[in-house]
C-alpha cells in the first residue's frame, strides 16, 4: 500500500505540463544526431555560438528522448518522465525499508511525496531525471555494502561492481554524473575513520574494495566521445553555480540563484526551502545518535549544492528523504540487517522511541499519505494538461505563424526560448537558447544588456545584416537575408524585463508588429513583404479581437484568462496605448490590475487618478511594496521629493530588496531616501 501511493503520488507530481524549455533544445539535438548519423560536436543551431565546439554530454539521454518524443511526442514523453521519477522514489522507499525496516519506510514515504510536491517546478524534462535514478542506485549498493561491513558479513563486491558500469551510462546522460564518485568517496571516507577507530583485516580488505570501486567510477568518468573534455564539463558547470556578483550565471539565471536570494523575488518557489531545512536539523539534532558518518557527509554535500543554487534543491530533498527516515527509523529492524549472519547494532532509544514512534508512524503515515495524495490531485487538475506547454511560458502561436509564412534565417528571441525555435521552426537560426556553457560571462552579460538598453539591439542587428553580406561575397551559404534578423519573438511577462525592448522595436521603422495575443509579441522585418501583415493596436477593432482571441482559447479557465488579459494590458501600456489598456483592465478587479491601471494612468499624466487607486492598494494592505511604490513614482512626478522619499521608505522597511523600489531610489537621490 505505501509502496503503491508513494508510486501514484510520484507519478501524478511528476506527470504534469511542459514548463521548461530545455526539452525542446535536446530534441533538437536527437533529431539532428539521427539526421547525421553522428554525434554533434559543434554547435549546429544558434549564430552567437554557431560552429564553437560543444560538449554534449547529454548524448544518450538526447537519442532516448528523441526517440520516445518520435513514437508517442511530449504527452508520452512526459508520460515516460513520470514513470521514472515514481520508479526512483519507489526505489528510495525500498531501500529505507531494507535498512531501518517498516517505520522507516512509513518516514520515508510521506517526506519524498511531500518534499517532491514542493520542489515539482524543478522536475521538467531534463537529464536531471536519469541523475534521479541513478542516485537512488548508488544509494542503494552502497547502503547494502555499509549494513555487509558493519555486521561483518561478507561485502557484496559483485554489486559494487555495478557501479562502475552504471556510471559510463551516467557519464553519458548529464554532468551531474560526477555525483556518483562523490558518494561513493563519502562512504570511503567513512570507511576509513571506522578503520582508523577499529582496524581488523576484514574490514582493511573492504576498504580496499571501496577504494577500487571508486577509482573505477573516476575512470568511468572518461569514457564519453569526448573524453577528458567530458570529465572536466562537471567542474565548469559547478564553477558557473558559485555565488557571487562576478558570475553573471549565479546573478541572472534564476535557477542557479542560492534559493534565499531568490526568495525575494520568487518567494512561492523557494519560500517552503528554510521550513523543510529547519525539519531536517532538527531531526538530525533529535536522532544524532543514530546518525552514520557516511549519511553525516551525503547530507553536508547535498545542503552545501542546494544553498549554492536552488536548482539542487531537488537533489537534497531526494537524498535527504530516505537518510533522514533510516535515521529516525534506526537500524536492525531492516530486511538487510535481519538477513545478515550477524544483527546489526540497534539504534539509541531515543526520545521518539519514547513517544512510540513506530505506532505513531504505523496509524498516522497513512493518513499522512492519502493528505498528500489528495493534495496531489488538487494541485494537478489546476494545470494545464500533461505534456503541453505551459500557459505563457512559450512563443507557441508565434513560430507556428512563423512556419506557415515560411520564414526562414536569423530570429531574435530570449534564450529560454532559443530550443523552442529550434525545434518547431528548423528553417530558422536563433540568436541564442539556453546552453549558456557555449558563451562566456562576458558575452552572456552582453546578450543581457540588449534588455537593459534596447538600442544596444540595433548594433546587434547590424552585427547579423554585415555577417550575412559577408557570407554572400565570400559565396557561402548564407546565413540570412543581409538585412539582419528576420523576425523578433519577445514576451511581456516571465520575465518582463523585455518590455523595454518592446517599446524600443515598435518605435522601429524597420520592424513592423505582426503579432501578439498579450504575452507573445511578434515582429518581422518590414522589408520582407505581406507575408505577415502588420497590425495596430491603437485601433480599437484589434485590441478587441485580441480579446476575443484569448476568450476562445482560455473562457473555460477564468484564472488563466484574467492573467492573459493582464498581460494584454501591460503590454498596451508599455506601448503608450492607455485608453485599451483602461479598457481591456475594466473587467479585472483583482489587485494587479488595480496596479497596473493606476500605472497606466501615470503613464498617460493622469496623476490624480493614478494616486486614487494607488491608495486603494495601501489601504487595503498597508505592506503591498507596489502599492508604496507608486505612490512614491507619482510623489516625484509631482515634484515632491521629500514626500516620495517617506514612500519609498516604507516600501523598503517591508521589502528591502525590490527591485523596483530600488530602481526609483537610485533614481532621485538615495542619500534623502537612505539617508547618510
Amino acid at each position: 500500500m505505501t509502496f503503491a501511493a508513494v508510486a501514484v503520488g510520484v507519478f501524478v507530481v511528476a506527470f504534469g505540463p511542459v514548463s521548461d524549455g530545455d526539452i525542446y533544445w535536446h530534441l533538437a539535438a536527437g533529431r539532428e544526431m539521427v539526421r547525421r548519423h553522428a554525434l554533434l560536436r559543434a554547435d549546429p543551431f544558434t549564430l552567437s555560438a554557431a560552429g564553437r565546439p560543444w560538449v554534449d554530454v547529454h548524448w544518450l539521454f538526447q537519442l532516448g528522448a528523441y526517440a520516445v518524443h518520435r513514437v508517442a511526442g511530449l504527452v508520452g514523453l512526459t508520460a515516460v518522465k513520470a514513470a521514472l521519477v515514481a520508479a526512483g522514489a519507489v526505489g528510495a522507499t525500498r531501500v529505507a525499508e531494507e535498512v531501518g525496516g517498516a517505520r522507516a519506510r512509513a518516514a520515508c514515504a510521506v517526506a519524498l511525496l511531500g518534499l517532491v510536491f514542493l520542489a515539482r517546478h524543478l522536475l521538467p524534462i531534463r537529464p536531471v531525471i536519469v541523475t534521479l535514478l541513478f542516485l537512488t542506485l548508488f544509494f542503494a549498493v552502497l547502503e547494502q555494502a555499509r549494513l555487509a561491513w558493519e555486521s561483518r558479513a561478507v561485502a557484496p563486491r559483485r554489486m559494487l561492481w555495478l557501479l562502475p558500469l552504471a556510471q559510463v551510462l551516467w557519464t553519458n546522460c548529464q554532468g551531474l554524473s560526477a555525483l556518483g564518485p562523490a558518494l561513493v568517496g563519502a562512504y570511503l571516507l567513512a570507511h576509513l575513520v571506522d578503520v582508523a577507530r577499529a582496524p581488523r583485516t576484514r574490514r582493511l580488505r573492504d576498504l580496499e574494495t571501496i577504494a577500487a570501486t571508486l577509482v573505477l567510477c573516476l575512470l568511468a568518468g572518461l569514457v564519453t566521445p569526448y573524453g577528458l573534455a567530458g570529465a572536466r564539463l562537471p567542474l565548469r558547470l559547478f564553477l558557473r553555480l558559485v555565488p557571487g556578483t562576478a558570475n553573471v550565471f549565479s546573478a541572472a539565471v534564476a535557477e542557479n540563484v542560492p534559493p534565499f536570494l531568490l526568495e525575494r523575488t520568487a518567494p512561492e518557489q523557494v519560500g517552503p526551502f528554510r521550513w523543510v531545512l529547519a525539519g531536517m536539523a532538527l531531526t538530525l539534532v533529535l536522532s544524532r545518535s543514530r546518525l552514520r558518518l557516511a549519511h553525516g557527509l551525503v547530507l553536508a554535500a547535498f545542503a552545501g549544492l542546494a544553498l549554492m543554487a536552488n536548482r539542487n534543491v531537488l537533489l537534497l530533498y531526494w537524498m535527504a528523504a530516505p537518510i533522514l527516515a533510516i535515521t529516525i527509523g534506526g537500524e536492525g529492524g531492516g530486511v538487510r540487517a535481519r538477513a545478515a549472519p550477524w544483527p546489526a547494532r540497534p539504534g539509541p532509544r531515543l526520545w521518539v522511541d519514547r513517544l512510540h514512534l513506530p505506532r505513531l508512524l504505523r496509524l498516522g503515515a497513512p493518513a499522512l499519505l492519502l493528505a498528500e495524495l489528495g493534495l496531489v490531485g488538487w494541485a494537478a487538475a489546476r494545470e494545464a494538461p500533461p505534456g503541453s506547454p505551459t500557459p505563457f511560458h512559450f512563443p507557441v502561436e508565434s513560430v507556428r505563424r512563423l512556419a506557415a509564412a515560411g520564414v526562414t534565417g536569423p530570429v531574435f528571441a530570449p534564450d529560454q526560448h532559443g530550443g523552442y525555435v529550434e525545434l518547431m521552426l528548423p528553417g530558422a537560426t536563433p540568436y541564442i537558447d539556453t546552453r549558456l556553457v557555449l558563451h562566456t560571462g562576458a558575452e552572456y552579460a552582453e546578450y543581457l544588456s540588449l534588455f537593459a538598453e534596447p538600442r544596444a539591439f540595433d548594433s546587434l542587428d547590424a552585427k547579423v545584416a554585415k555577417a550575412a553580406k559577408m557570407a554572400k561575397v565570400a559565396k557561402v551559404a548564407s546565413v540570412g537575408p543581409a538585412a539582419g534578423f528576420s523576425a523578433v519573438i519577445l514576451t511581456t511577462a516571465y520575465p518582463d524585463s523585455y518590455l523595454g525592448l518592446i517599446a524600443h522595436l515598435a518605435a522601429d521603422p524597420s520592424f513592423r508588429l505582426v503579432y501578439t495575443d498579450g504575452y507573445e509579441v511578434l515582429f518581422t522585418r518590414s522589408s520582407r513583404g505581406a507575408a505577415l501583415p502588420g497590425i495596430r493596436l491603437s485601433e480599437r477593432s484589434t485590441v478587441d479581437a485580441v480579446g476575443a482571441e484569448l476568450e476562445a482559447r482560455f473562457g473555460a479557465r477564468p484564472e488563466i484568462l484574467a492573467a492573459a488579459r493582464l498581460n494584454l494590458a501591460r503590454l498596451l501600456v508599455v506601448l503608450g496605448e492607455h485608453v485599451g489598456a483602461e479598457r481591456v483592465l475594466m473587467a479585472l478587479d483583482a489587485r494587479p490590475a488595480v496596479e497596473l491601471r493606476a500605472r497606466a494612468e501615470l503613464a498617460a499624466g493622469e496623476l490624480g487618478a493614478a494616486e486614487s487607486l494607488g491608495r486603494i492598494l495601501v489601504d487595503a494592505d498597508a505592506r503591498d511594496v507596489h502599492g508604496l511604490t507608486l505612490l512614491g513614482e507619482i510623489a516625484a512626478a509631482r515634484g515632491q521629493p521629500t514626500r516620495a522619499a517617506d514612500w519609498l521608505r516604507r516600501s523598503l522597511a517591508v521589502d528591502p530588496y525590490d527591485p523596483e523600489t530600488r530602481a526609483l531610489v537610485a533614481r532621485l537621490q538615495p542619500s534623502a531616501v537612505l539617508g547618510d
